[in-house]
């Protein structure tokens, strides 16, 4: 018997819904756990606390060793740029309500940043400010930075002056740094730094004194270099989202994810607006002001890290935006440099597409309803201030919101379920003849009123504000170290004992019972909570808390609409219909 034309029973209806569920899922699934596995550990170079030396936020001034009088003539011989005499190394601290900064007079570098609003969550640095900077030994290069492509021009190992000392800020206070130093040619390079008390930013612009006289028309370019280092228990959280960004041309983002061995380096021609590094919850980004980069250029590498959960090789980006330099000009460029939160309301107000960095889904399906479902989440946490009773209360919003669309999938799966009689009585009949038969179905689905996939299509409109949610728990920096209650510390983390994640297999499971009374489905029933459970298993315990409480509320809704069915949903028992309309068992 052929059965490419065997007819579309319920358990074809099942699967496909089924089917549906899990080709929109296992994308997201991937995603959170990474398209590749982490590389093989190698043995370290150093220890997390060796390059990472976290820093009191009280602290005003670290102490550095002078350069010798040998080191200072190297330097000058190195760097294209002389040595005042008596010069020694200093260092500023610029301390505002978001951040502490210290910036060192060699090569008029930020060498120190720390958040003041923001904690470490591990057991290693509880408590602490996280830091995204500490350059302060010279151990490493990192941090914003000028190159340039000409030898013996090294301007952050110059030796600079400043005038005056550490600076404190109030919300609306604003002052400036600046460190001047003179090339080997005598010309003045002037290095300001402009700081605002209410903002994760400042203002650095370099200028100088003669115009350029190279020979030749060349560029600088000013970024981030070096990275930025885990802040999460698990480095691998941060490194799946490790990324150099940068928006370009007409608004387009371009982004460099993944360590390409054979090419450390590698440049986007065409109109740069920004360029930044990321991590999961932190970025850094260098913004032009006055004429937009001519390129991005982007360096990519691996390195060694150890954290309390063990070895880790992670990625590390440098982003940097370039500008041209014209014979005959002068060098006077200004960027805005912005080390703080990946919050999407603080990078938006910048108005330079900063917001574009959260990741929020497609742009044009699910980022809409990502936005939305940010300003609700927001808008509830203003009355409720824990973040857990949030979820909650938003897993039952939701839930009220489609019940007019569940409804309408029970309803029919109950009308497909009590058609089952009939459609075996047809099978049997037409059983030699599919294509009579599939007619013969039909003409009972059109005289029943059914639509035998209405029962799956209300999942369709669903599977975006899924994707949105899953992408605003995700990214939503909120949940970052915000607690619920008992066992769960940490809404971004995954739950340590696997309880919730259980519950919403149970729940799940529970679910299924109702929704399917068919023995044939029974493995089915049984097989996709324990998949979900186990994709869910090691996400943020937020995700897993919506979720339960999502398959809870709708256990209930279920429960209630089998004890009150409608009108309509019933079908006689001899399966007979008749008028398209479906009988009642609840008339008298």
């Amino acid at each position: 018997m052929n059965d490419t034309n065997k007819p579309f029973d319920s358990r074809a209806f099942l699967a496909f819904g089924v089917l549906l569920a899990l080709v929109l899922l296992l994308p997201l699934y991937w995603e959170w756990i990474g398209y590749k596995p982490a590389p093989k550990p190698t043995k370290p170079v150093a220890t997390a606390t060796d390059s990472l030396t976290v820093v009191d936020s009280t602290t005003k001034k670290a102490e550095i060793a002078a350069p010798t009088a040998g080191q200072a003539t190297s330097d000058s011989t190195d760097t294209g740029f002389a040595t005042p005499d008596g010069w020694s190394e200093q260092l500023v601290q610029v301390s505002t309500q978001r951040y502490d900064a210290v910036f060192s007079t060699r090569g008029a570098r930020l060498v120190k940043l720390v958040l003041k609003k923001f904690r470490y969550t591990d057991t290693a640095r509880k408590g602490q400010p996280v830091v995204i900077l500490d350059s302060v030994d010279a151990t490493n290069g990192m941090g914003p930075r000028f190159r340039f492509p000409i030898d013996k021009l090294a301007l952050d190992r110059a030796c600079f002056t400043v005038a005056g000392g550490s600076k404190t800020l109030g919300e609306n206070d604003s002052t400036t740094l600046q460190f001047v130093a003179r090339s080997a040619a005598g010309s003045a390079w002037t290095i300001t730094y402009s700081f605002h008390g209410g903002r994760y930013s400042f203002d650095t612009r370099l200028q100088v004194s003669e115009p350029w006289k190279d020979g030749l028309d060349r560029n600088l370019s000013y970024g981030w270099q070096g990275g930025l280092w885990p802040t999460e228990p698990d480095a691998t959280v941060d490194n799946n989202e490790f990324a150099a960004v940068a928006l370009m041309g007409e608004k387009d983002i371009e982004k460099v994810t993944r360590v390409d061995r054979q090419a450390p380096t590698a440049e986007f021609g065409g109109d740069t607006h920004w360029a930044a590094v990321r991590s999961k919850y932190f970025v850094c980004v260098t913004i032009p002001i006055g004429a937009l980069g001519e390129a991005f250029e982007v360096d990519n590498r691996e390195r060694p890290y150890v954290d309390e959960l063990g070895q880790h090789t992670i990625k590390e980006f440098s982003a940097f935006v370039r500008m041209p330099i014209r014979v005959g000009e002068p060098i006077d460029r200004t960027f805005t440099v912005y080390t703080g939160p990946m919050d999407y309301d603080i990078l938006k107000s910048y108005n330079v597409g900063l917001d574009q960095i959260v990741d929020l889904g497609w742009r044009w399906v699910v980022r809409p309803f990502a936005l939305l479902l940010l300003w609700v989440f927001q808008k509830l946490h203003a009355v409720v201030p824990n973040y857990g009773a949030v979820i909650i209360l938003f897993a039952f919003l939701i839930k009220a919101i489609f019940h007019p669309l569940t409804k309408k999938q029970i309803t029919s799966m109950r009308k497909m379920q009590a058609l089952q009689p009939k459609m075996e009585k047809l099978k049997e009949r037409f059983k030699e003849d599919p294509t009579r038969l599939n007619q013969e179905m039909m003409k009972m689905y059109k005289e029943a009123g059914i639509n035998p996939l209405s029962g799956c299509l209300p999942l369709l409109p669903q599977m975006p504000i899924f994707y949105a949610m899953f992408q605003v728990f995700k990214t939503s920096i909120e949940l970052r170290g915000a607690g619920f209650a008992f066992w769960i510390g940490d809404l971004s983390q995954k739950d340590p004992y696997y309880v919730l994640p259980i519950i919403m297999t149970a729940s799940m499971f529970l679910q299924q019972r109702l929704s399917n009374r068919d023995p044939k489905q029974k493995m089915l029933m049984y097989m996709l909570p324990l998949l979900f459970g186990f994709m869910f298993r090691n996400m943020p315990a937020g995700l897993n808390l919506y979720w339960t409480m999502f398959n809870i509320f709708s256990v209930v809704e279920q429960a209630w609409l089998i004890k009150h069915p409608t009108d309509t949903e019933a079908v006689p028992a001899n399966g007979s219909v008749g008028a398209g309309k479906i009988l009642s068992t609840k008339s008298g």
